[in-house]
């Protein structure tokens, strides 16, 4: 697995106090909503949706586990986690397929990954030392890049091409993370234009250690092509969005809760636009030439 470069990233401190922080939650559709035991408490394998309207989940893998004793600071009473001791430990898939295809992401002016998770500090050596958070179809991707002494990068990742055999993946956001160390993380991916049938525009990293309060840390353009909508596969929480039962290229470590939405996100004000570079012009000429 070819490890994808970074494309675009700008610095964000500028631009932080012009970036909308909160998510639009009036708009917002649910696409799959999980936390832990009322979506799975550590029998059988159905994951139940949370949101509405729900969707389908499927617990893959062997040896996940729920846990009462792994959960952040800030869990509520009763509450657990959805326990990945190693990287083929199993994970969510949500189906049907294509959830997040570009017709809807357009319709709705973007899509949202939030996920509570800890990263046990397990390097995969596998895979280009990838490991996935939230998946769609193996190309649109909140994911850590792994090493062995203590650290990983967290970025998010988009794949621009429209040929199934050849693809683009850009990281479009990163931020680096601690092991042993539970985040709140919300990625957002916000709508301001289209080339063709294609959906552009910026992709927003907010990160917290409280569970109550994000901070945008990172930032850059994105274009959602085709590629991930043609392979016809579904949405995978803490594993690769690849197959029903398979179970590859999963995060080591724990999850709370996670979420997946098309809804459309507060766009940026113009100020942060131009200090972000004119992202929608540079996609534009990029994909002409």
């Amino acid at each position: 697995m070819k490890k994808p470069t970074i494309r675009t990233f700008t610095p964000i401190s500028a631009v932080a106090a012009v970036f909308g922080l909160a998510a639009s939650s009036a708009n917002a559709q649910n696409v799959f909503t999980a936390n832990f035991p009322a979506s799975w408490a550590g029998t059988g394998t159905v994951v139940t949706d949370q949101g509405t309207p729900s969707n389908t989940g499927a617990m893959t893998g062997s040896t996940r586990n729920y846990s009462t004793t792994a959960v952040p600071s800030w869990a509520a009473a009763g509450t657990g986690s959805l326990d990945l001791p190693s990287r083929t430990a199993g994970g969510i898939k949500v189906t049907p397929d294509q959830l997040l295809n570009n017709a809807a992401v357009l319709s709705a002016g973007g899509f949202t990954y939030n996920i509570d998770f800890l990263w046990n500090g397990t390097d995969s050596t596998q895979f280009t030392h990838i490991q996935k958070l939230i998946d769609y179809a193996g190309t649109e991707s909140l994911q850590l890049v792994t090493t062995a002494s203590g650290t990983a990068t967290l970025e998010m990742t988009m794949n621009a091409s429209d040929n199934s055999t050849v693809g683009n993946e850009q990281v479009v956001a990163s931020t680096t993370i601690n092991q042993n160390t539970w985040y709140d993380v919300s990625m957002r991916f916000n709508v301001s234009g289209q080339v063709g049938s294609d959906p552009v525009g910026i992709a927003s990293l907010l990160i917290d250690t409280t569970g109550s309060n994000p901070t945008l840390v990172s930032a850059g353009s994105g274009m959602k092509g085709q590629y991930g909508d043609d392979y016809n596969r579904p949405i995978a929480i803490g594993e690769f969005g690849y197959g029903v039962s398979t179970s590859l290229i999963g995060l080591a470590g724990d999850i709370y809760s996670a979420q997946i939405l098309l809804g459309a996100i507060p766009e940026p004000s113009t100020v942060a636009l131009g200090a972000l570079g004119g992202f929608a012009a540079l996609l534009l000429r990029r994909r002409k030439s």
